[in-house]
């Protein structure tokens, strides 16, 4: 893809579901938001990065919970990721699983991961390209939890990062300690997750070319 994206983030019923089974009314979300009511009947909604920020926000104010962002991740079956992220379980390995993430992504927000490999680790930061102020907490959980995730959920091991930063103070919970499992700095420059490069090539059990040969000409070019 070239040029810039439009300003249009795609919401799947997936999310909506995911905050149901954690004890939240999509309704009561949307209203502390103050977006549209029926926003989450659609099969699949689209807000601007403001409005999608004050979806995160809202979220975050409804729950309290400072691992929220972690525990959506875990609580999600990988069966009901949209076709952006199934794909990415199902590539040759972890590198190709983060690269399609990352490809995919532009096609759903206006957001970009940057992947940088250099003495045996791998950098991963996220940028939001219309963004005018900081990410929320729970967001950055969410895609850096993801990301660890999908390691885990594809080789099928406990893969460790070598470190994660985050630009926010310390929440009082132990749940990023208890997920990543790897030293974690808080009031950081920037948030920034680092892998370790050697499992990058660990590969997918579950690599699936047959899919991914449907799945790719629908999302984009590889």
């Amino acid at each position: 893809m070239s040029g810039m994206p439009m300003d249009k983030c795609k919401i799947p019923q997936a999310f909506w579901r995911a905050l149901e089974r954690i004890g939240l009314q999509p309704s009561a979300v949307l209203r502390l938001a103050r977006l549209p009511a029926t926003l989450h009947l659609g099969a699949q909604g689209s807000v601007t990065t403001p409005q999608f920020f004050a979806l995160w926000k809202a979220i975050e104010e409804l729950t309290a919970d400072p691992g929220l962002g972690i525990r959506l991740v875990e609580d999600t079956d990988t069966a009901v990721h949209p076709p952006s992220s199934l794909a990415a379980f199902h590539a040759r390995d972890f590198r190709d699983g983060l690269f399609r993430l990352a490809r995919f992504k532009r096609l759903c927000t206006p957001e970009k991961l940057h992947i940088a490999e250099k003495d045996g680790a791998c950098a991963v930061s996220v940028e939001w390209l219309y963004a005018t102020q900081p990410v929320p907490a729970v967001a950055v959980d969410v895609d850096f939890a993801s990301l660890v995730e999908l390691g885990r959920r594809g080789t099928g091991k406990r893969l460790l990062p070598l470190r994660v930063e985050f630009a926010r103070p310390s929440p009082k919970t132990d749940a990023h300690d208890k997920f990543f499992e790897c030293p974690i700095r808080f009031n950081a420059p920037e948030n920034l997750l680092i892998l370790k490069a050697a499992d990058l090539d660990r590969p997918f059990p579950g690599h699936n070319p047959e899919l991914l040969d449907m799945l790719t000409p629908a999302l984009g070019p590889v």
